[in-house]
């Protein structure tokens, strides 16, 4: 069985579609291509500020546009005090 990866940055979706239409490769070999390029250090160039700082600031972003208001108290049954 296959399992998804969903691309929801936008701007990672426009360039591996970009690639993809370029070389006639699927977006999978596009996206794993590039992982197995990243895994063999052929980015090491770059620092981990800079791999790693845009990535942090979209995963903010989505969760201080998240209406989602979590309350530890909303994992239990209130009646028996037992997971939900």
């Amino acid at each position: 069985m296959t399992r998804q990866f969903n691309i929801r940055s936008e701007k990672a979706r426009e360039l591996a579609t970009k690639h993809a239409r370029l070389t006639g490769k699927p977006l999978s070999q596009i996206v794993e291509e590039a992982l197995e390029a990243f895994d063999k250090g052929q980015l090491s160039g770059i620092s981990e500020a800079e791999l790693w700082g845009p990535l942090l600031r979209e995963a903010q972003a989505h969760f201080r546009e998240s209406k989602t208001e979590f309350r530890i108290e909303d994992l239990y049954d209130p009646e028996t005090g037992l997971p939900a």
